[in-house]
């Protein structure tokens, strides 16, 4: 703890106790009050003079060179030790020890003392307590602090019932101590760095002597509030998010992503949503308070720009072993839905009834292990499997979305406390999408066929999973198509590998890709524009140029022909990407 001189030190206490104290330094004996002399008569005031004319403002001098930055200084400290009755102080006391912690090791070392000031008490405690005055702990410095506010009240807890008359000795801090209740408020003038923490000590005196505290503030926050962005409009691209009133943008934003959390003093705010120069939409004033978050949604109702505003719980401790979820309807042209969750099908719990579009439920802590979402639309079923562990990992807290994209809703999850982690789940393909490169593609993925394809990772060329085929025997296929949308011309690859039946001479059972087809439904070997059979001995890239901005649709058919089988007679696919720019 940092104090200022020793002399300001003993002021400063001697100055706390000048009604209560006999004593600062050494023993002091009281003599008799004398009698009272007579007052002396006032004489008259003088006249005031008259103001002289103010002189001329001198020239500014020249700046100074700046100085060399300083060695790092060494901490005061401060320690207390209590004063028995007898020669030092006859009714008791506390004895207050200062100096410079020389060792940095955070203990006031006998050798480390420069001063040491003795507080004695004015009235023996003995002749009105059982016992001396011991503060024994305080009320409200759990709250949070921040940087320039006063805090609620601070409450000194004692073992006495008296008034209370507190003094606080420190630096970074302002303080305002009631008087006799024991209470104060601290105004903290800096925000303390990682790892740093404001130190106090409380000098409390009563009818039952005087008692010492030491406290500490750890952590003192920004004056600010914390606002985070979701584009879920599906009727715009990248736009930008403004304070109404204002023309500099908060943050540009791509749609179904996320921004944030952005800093903004606590007030009363509207929020422009500005597309191609022109506003698109604004949302409702709203109050944003000091020191908490929220999140500002925009996205489509009936086709048309709606919001929510959210207030996220970022503070409350996640208990172990769990993570903390809320569900928000966002899917434009989607009824009331329940929503299920778990590690399986099999053991996926209702989360919700009957969530309504625009809606969210609270948020509630779940236990990790999540790997199946299911949305029910009155019986329409969209299953979410095979995602990254990442998306619910321990002590996260989220807001996932339900949204539409390209026709059917996907969730997009939004990470509160982890901001690099947020993603999109895209219903229907048990695969994860991060494995076959087609959460970078930002692409819709549907599967289908005699048997659906899924995640593995038995045989895998990017990352730690595939995309494989399902089980299927003669005359039977398995497909799986991607959709995305490109900007400019590029390059567009992926890896492929199967275990089938020979193709020496003619192709019977294998792996088929159809380029820019309208559904997966009409790709087979009849009309694809390659295919691989046998057995090859690794996972072989292919490339297919795109040569104009648009959106294209690609799919990938794993048929057997009517008889015989060979190999492991399946296909794989993996690491899907675009590369802008053609060769």
């Amino acid at each position: 703890m940092k104090f200022g001189s020793k002399q300001g030190i003993r002021l400063l206490i001697c100055a706390m106790f000048a009604a209560g104290a006999v004593a600062c330094g050494g023993e002091v004996e009281q003599g008799a009050t004398g009698p009272e002399g007579p007052a002396g008569e006032q004489g008259p005031q003088g006249e005031p003079g008259e103001d002289g004319a103010p002189g001329a403002d001198g020239e500014d001098g020249e700046d100074g060179e700046d100085g060399e930055d300083g060695a790092d200084g060494l901490n005061s400290l401060i320690a207390t030790e209590t004063i028995e009755p007898g020669d030092v102080c006859a009714n008791g006391g506390v004895a207050i020890s200062t100096g410079v912690d020389a060792n940095a090791d955070g203990v006031l070392d006998e050798d480390e003392i420069a001063s040491t000031e003795n507080v004695c008490n004015g009235v023996d405690g003995s002749l009105l307590c059982d016992e001396a005055l011991a503060i024994t702990g305080f009320t409200g410095l759990d709250q949070r602090f921040f940087a320039g506010n006063v805090s609620d009240p601070i409450t000194v807890e004692t073992n006495g019932d008296g008034d209370l008359n507190l003094s606080i000795i420190g630096t970074g801090a302002e303080f305002d101590a009631s008087a006799g209740d024991g209470t104060f408020t601290i105004t903290p003038e800096d925000i303390v760095e990682e790892g740093e923490s404001l130190q106090f000590a409380l000098v409390a005196n009563g009818e039952c002597g005087t008692a010492v505290a030491n406290f500490t503030l750890d952590d003192v926050e920004a004056p600010v509030a914390n606002i985070r962005l979701v584009h879920l409009f599906d009727g715009a691209e990248e736009v930008d998010v403004a304070l109404t009133g204002t023309t500099d943008a908060l943050a540009t934003i791509d749609f179904a992503t996320a921004e944030g959390p952005l800093e903004v003093d606590p007030g009363n705010y509207s929020f422009d949503i500005i597309a191609d120069e022109t506003v698109a939409g604004t949302t409702d004033p709203a109050d944003f308070l000091l020191g908490e978050s929220y999140t500002v949604v925009a996205y489509s109702n009936a086709g048309a720009l709606d919001f929510i505003i959210l207030e996220d719980d970022v503070v409350s401790p996640v208990a172990e072993g769990n993570f903390r979820l809320r569900a928000i309807h966002a899917a434009d042209g989607v009824g009331n839905v329940a929503i299920n969750a778990g590690a399986d099908e099999a053991s996926a719990a209702e989360l919700v009834a009957d969530l309504a579009f625009g809606a969210a439920t609270d948020a509630t802590d779940l236990a990790t292990g999540v790997e199946f979402v299911q949305i029910d639309s009155a019986g329409t079923l969209f299953d979410y499997i095979g995602f990254s562990p990442m998306a619910f990992p321990e002590g996260a807290i989220v807001n996932a979305f339900a949204f539409m994209l390209e026709g059917e809703p996907h969730i997009f999850v939004q990470q509160l406390s982890n901001a690099g982690m947020n993603t999109i789940l895209i219903p229907g393909l048990e695969t994860l999408p991060v494995s076959i490169g087609a959460d970078v593609l930002n692409a819709t993925v549907r599967t289908g066929g005699d048997a659906e394809w899924f995640v593995t990772n038995e045989e895998v060329s990017a990352g730690d999973f595939a995309a494989r085929s399902g089980t299927i025997t003669d005359e039977e296929s398995s497909w799986i198509e991607v959709t995305f949308e490109v900007t400019e011309p590029g390059v567009f690859a992926f890896d492929w590998k199967v275990s089938a039946e020979s193709a020496s001479f003619n192709f019977y059972d294998g792996l088929v890709f159809c380029a820019d087809i309208d559904a997966a439904e009409n790709c087979n070997s009849d009309v694809s524009d390659d295919e691989i059979g046998g057995t090859p001995a690794d996972f072989a890239n292919y490339t297919y140029e795109i040569e104009a901005a648009g959106t294209y649709t690609f799919a990938w058919v794993y048929e057997k022909d009517v008889s015989v089988s060979a190999g492991l007679d399946r296909g794989w696919l993996d690491n899907l990407t675009f590369t802008p720019g053609l060769p």
